[in-house]
């Protein structure tokens, strides 16, 4: 099991330089976990920039996904590893539940750099 990140998403769903990198953890949507945060995240940059049609193609795809909403347990983890790694709100309730799922969480934002269970893609981690 993997948590897709927000910017793995966006960066598939954009054509990024490194779409086909991001495109080889979403190949098998059945094993990949989406935190509730992640689809925040995805739906309002594509919605912000003016990419409706993207948001809702992406949506849809996400649905064939396992959502994991935000409930207490993640919540506190989350606010632990806020203070303790410095990460946005958002941030932490991703990586909290991709701790609590005992899944990699796979990235290209380099806030998550040198966590436990962390893969950043196009950087040497």
């Amino acid at each position: 099991m993997k948590v897709v990140d927000s910017s793995v998403w966006l960066e598939f769903v954009s054509d990024g330089p490194h779409a086909e990198a991001c495109g080889a953890h979403l190949a098998d949507l059945a094993e990949v976990v989406t935190p509730t945060g992640v689809l925040f995240e995805v739906y309002r940059a594509l919605r912000r920039d003016d990419r409706e049609p993207a948001a809702m193609r992406t949506v849809a795809e996400m649905e064939y996904t396992r959502f994991v909403p935000v409930d207490h347990t993640i919540a506190i983890v989350a606010a632990d590893a806020s203070i303790d790694h410095g990460l946005a709100a958002v941030d932490a309730i991703i990586y909290a539940t991709a701790r609590l799922q005992r899944a990699e969480l796979v990235t290209l934002d380099t806030d998550f750099r040198g966590l436990p269970g962390v893969t950043l893609i196009g950087s040497e981690g």
